[in-house]
């Protein structure tokens, strides 16, 4: 049966807003290790996305090798085809045009070996990019598979905490007036998991607003239940 003075009944929220601020607290941080983990997979998959813009990068710059490559080869083999029909032109005419087409084509496989060559040092430089960032992400989805246990490890660790907090409170809540712990827990919702504060310094211990005296002297006297006219919080004085 709850007590029946306004005295036992303060203390005893007194000792409930204890085990209910802790509650509060350890529901608030469990209820935030879902966004932690999605923050958590988001920097890994933005990690992951360097490795893929590296490897695509890499696989740009094969390509273009190859299309060079064989833009080179063409070219090469057009060279060799004009070079073996060369002496068997009859005019100086057509000798001459088709000297001067063969020195074209060697213009451009000259310059299509110059770019070959860079590209061929963009696909080295791409590809140490691309065997460093393997290594970076290798490391780095070591660390967030061991973040991600702990912090399943902690969200489990949370939950037990809260619940042996709910049967803790078991214990006191028989011992209230129901009506005065359905104000309570009414409160506590709204108010953050603070209902009951003590004065401190003639204000109220929650939203620190100043007290009237009267309203001092009446919460000393403990003959009835006072409330902050700002929070709306039980107010007790502190012994």
């Amino acid at each position: 049966m709850p007590t029946t003075t306004l005295t036992e009944q303060i203390k005893i929220l007194v000792e409930l807003q204890k085990i209910d601020g802790e509650a509060y607290r350890l529901k608030k941080e469990r209820d935030a290790q879902p966004s932690l983990q999605k923050e958590l997979e988001g920097g890994f998959e933005k990690k992951k996305k360097g490795l893929k813009a590296a490897e695509e990068e890499l696989k740009t710059a094969q390509l273009r090798q190859k299309e060079r490559e064989i833009e080179l080869q063409t070219k090469e083999d057009k060279t060799k085809k004009l070079q073996g029909q060369l002496y068997q032109l009859k005019s100086n005419k057509e000798y001459s045009a088709m000297e001067f087409e063969i020195k074209g084509l060697k213009a451009d496989q000259s310059v299509l070996e110059e770019e070959i060559l860079k590209i061929l040092d963009t696909v080295e430089e791409v590809r140490g990019r691309v065997a460093r960032e393997k290594e970076s992400l290798a490391q780095e989805e070591k660390k967030f598979k061991t973040e991600l246990d702990e912090l399943t490890k902690k969200t489990q660790e949370l939950t037990a905490e809260i619940a042996a907090s709910d049967e803790k409170r078991k214990s006191y809540t028989p011992n209230i007036d129901p009506k005065l712990l359905s104000q309570y827990e009414k409160i506590l919702k709204g108010r953050e998991g603070i209902a009951i504060v003590p004065v401190m310094g003639n204000a109220c211990g929650g939203c620190h607003l100043g007290l009237p005296p009267q309203t001092v002297h009446e919460i000393r006297l403990q003959e009835k239940l006072m409330v902050c006219e700002s929070c709306a919080r039980i107010l007790y004085w502190p012994l």
